[in-house]
Formats: C-alpha cells, sequence, structure tokens
C-alpha cells in the first residue's frame, strides 16, 4: 500500500514532455526535469514549472529520468510549458543516435570556413550552421 501510494505521488510529480518537428513527433515522454536552450540562455522545467512559451534556439536539449540524462540536438523553435506538459516544436531535432558525426564535423569546418568572408547579412546563417554542427557533434558524444 505505502509503494503503491509512493508510485502515485511520484508520477503525479512528473513532467510530459512532447518534442514535434514539421517532419514527425520524435518523442513523448514522462520525466522528472528538462532543460532547454532558450533564446537568452538555458533554462530548466521541473515539475509544478510556471505556465510559459519560449522561444528555443539551436542547442542541447536534455530530459532527465531518474539519474538517467538523456540528450537530443534541436534547431530554433518555441517551447510551452502548462500543467507539467513540456511542449516542443522546433524545425529539426535528432537523438543521438541518428546523427552523423564525420558530416557534422564536415559541416562545421564548411561553416567555419564562411565566416571570416560572410557578408555582414550572411553571417546570421553561417553562425547558425556553426551552432548546429557543434551541437550535433556534442550530442552524438554524449552516446559514448
Amino acid at each position: 500500500m505505502a509503494d503503491e501510494h509512493a508510485q502515485i505521488v511520484a508520477e503525479a510529480t512528473r513532467l510530459r514532455l512532447v518534442l514535434v518537428t514539421y517532419e514527425r513527433k520524435l518523442l513523448e515522454v514522462e520525466c522528472d526535469e528538462v532543460t532547454l536552450p532558450g533564446k537568452l540562455g538555458y533554462f530548466g522545467v521541473l515539475p509544478g514549472h510556471a505556465a510559459m512559451i519560449s522561444l528555443l534556439k539551436i542547442g542541447e536539449l536534455m530530459y532527465r529520468q531518474g539519474k538517467v540524462e538523456h540528450y537530443l540536438g534541436i534547431g530554433r523553435g518555441f517551447c510551452e510549458v502548462v500543467d507539467d506538459l513540456v511542449t516542443v516544436m522546433v524545425r529539426v531535432a535528432e537523438l543521438p543516435q541518428e546523427i552523423d558525426v564525420a558530416a557534422a564535423q564536415r559541416e562545421l569546418a564548411e561553416a567555419e570556413a564562411l565566416l571570416p568572408t560572410a557578408a555582414h547579412d550572411e553571417l546570421d546563417q553561417a553562425l547558425a550552421r556553426v551552432d548546429a554542427a557543434v551541437t550535433r557533434i556534442q550530442v552524438a558524444g554524449r552516446l559514448r
């Protein structure tokens, strides 16, 4: 009986994370914590978080189940937090096992080569390519 009550309390204090891209629902999980790359910096969401909407930048999304942390690479988008439901809507998202590290390293080299000669209006795009490649490499590296 006590174990049953503890399980009900634990489930009531968890988050539901739903991550969708333009193409697919990539993830729907119960978790204890979510960390997201907000436009103004990384922020965490725990059960009971206030309702909010935030713009997201390219970076790592982390969600924790118990003591186990899981990472994904995400592109720009936004998230909504309401009643322990974290909904993330982004252009692209990749699980670590989906990332081709060699391709990401090539993309990083190509993007870095563009930086010195990028015109002012092209600089944001070149920097976004660098951020995306670095994020993909970091997320894939977390599998090891």
